[in-house]
């Protein structure tokens, strides 16, 4: 479980960081919204549907 958290995490922080400096670099001031959403989008991916996607690949693979 803290496998999933420190992933989701992971994922949060490089998306929301990227979405910063390319609101930055567009912008010239930083489009908190967006910033939101991609830290949250990266939460779900990294909790939810990676590990979910990777059980799927291992089993794929253990099949084959």
């Amino acid at each position: 479980m803290k496998k999933r958290w420190k992933n989701g995490f992971g994922y949060a922080f490089t998306g929301s960081v990227s979405m910063f400096i390319v609101s930055l670099i567009l912008g010239s001031e930083p489009y908190w919204i967006g910033i939101i959403g991609f830290f949250l989008g990266g939460l779900t991916f990294g909790i939810l549907i990676r590990p979910y996607l990777d059980k799927k690949y291992q089993e794929k693979n253990k099949n084959s």
